[in-house]
């Protein structure tokens, strides 16, 4: 199973708007990163700094396969410090707004942990990919790290799942891979 990790670039919102404090940080993504390495043989991401590279950091050391970081064809100098934690690199041939709408479609789900503008737009685009695809992208939320939940107006398009705990997480990927 492969999944996209999507998350903030700025890992200060996780501890302003979520259930994570700067001090539990280290432990959160240890415990994240020994789940996505049982379940994951992929993570997909922009390997830029924050929470997702954070977490493939996580998932590395607790012996997770590949990491596969993303980016705008052309390449983007000021990411370049990032790839050494990728397995391997690929260029996405859709500039920016593409490289956030279509990746999602690179794996079989999202995994979320915090939010920004950018995951708000990788959510969202699955709603288009299921409507004109007929690709249904399942979105699993870490509700310890956002403010509250989703407005109904999204949750009615989108195939979401909030996650609070290392054994919610675990049940909901058992129940993908049947």
């Amino acid at each position: 199973m492969i999944s996209l990790i999507a998350g903030p670039t700025d890992r200060t919102k996780i501890f302003r708007f979520g259930n994570i404090s700067e001090d539990e940080y280290p432990l959160f993504l240890k415990e994240r990163g020994i789940v996505l390495a049982r379940n994951f043989s992929q993570i997909n991401l922009v390997p830029d700094d924050g929470v997702p590279l954070d977490i493939a950091k996580a998932y590395k050391m607790a012996g997770g396969n590949l990491v596969v970081g993303y980016i705008p064809k052309g390449g983007h100098p000021t990411l370049e410090k990032y790839f050494n934690l990728c397995d391997k690199i690929e260029e996405f041939d859709t500039g920016w707004s593409g490289l956030n709408t279509c990746l999602s479609l690179r794996g079989d789900l999202i995994t979320v942990f915090g939010l920004s503008p950018g995951t708000l737009v990788e959510m969202a685009y699955t709603k288009y990919h299921k409507r004109y695809l007929g690709r249904e992208i399942p979105i699993l939320v870490d509700k310890r790290t956002i403010d509250g939940t989703f407005p109904p107006e999204l949750l009615d398009e989108l195939r979401l799942q909030y996650f609070s705990s290392n054994n919610e997480l675990n049940k909901i990927l058992q129940r993908f891979e049947k």
